[in-house]
């Protein structure tokens, strides 16, 4: 997973200009998430949220003065798909689970920065991640495991099962 922590500028027209790329570790014994819940101790046992700030604090306070943004960075072939931290919602015991929020964006040019804008529809993306290692197994390893579900994600749109009948019966969206 590509992490990145960006400084932000607000251009007049609402995009975002994001430069001074700065990769962010989640994972392992001294990642993000081992720090901050090995620091929260028994707190890490309910359910916490983090936000950039914080993570951007946990990473280095040199991060924190200027406006920052951190973002999941996926290439494939020449697309590069961005998605914008939100949130991290989780709770910790033998293992570290949280759900991710992010917000898709739309790159609207790569060189010399980054320039992009939110996509629209203000579609939300959540996703389930968990790390092995938690309050409770302080010496775990703090690598990504596998989520208890192979469901990767969903999509919803204006149409719903009920209204798209498949020979007179309703069907699930696949």
């Amino acid at each position: 997973m590509s992490f990145k922590s960006y400084a932000t500028s607000i251009q007049p027209d609402g995009s975002l200009l994001l430069d001074d790329p700065q990769p962010l570790v989640f994972s392992g014994k001294h990642g993000l998430i081992a720090r901050y819940v090995l620091g929260a101790g028994s707190r890490a046992e309910g359910p916490w949220r983090l936000c950039p700030g914080e993570l951007h604090a946990l990473a280095t306070p040199r991060l924190q003065l200027r406006n920052r943004t951190i973002l999941f960075e996926q290439a494939d072939h020449d697309t590069l798909e961005l998605l914008a931290l939100e949130a991290i919602h989780g709770v910790s015991a033998e293992r570290t689970e949280m759900m991710f929020r992010f917000r898709p964006l739309r790159l609207l040019s790569h060189a010399p920065v980054l320039h992009v804008t939110d996509a629209d529809g203000g579609i939300v993306y959540t996703e389930e991640l968990a790390l092995e290692g938690g309050v409770s197994a302080p010496a775990g390893s703090w690598h990504w495991r596998k989520p208890h579900l192979a469901i990767g994600g969903v999509v919803c749109g204006a149409r719903t099962a009920a209204s798209s009948p498949r020979n007179g019966q309703p069907h699930a969206v696949t």
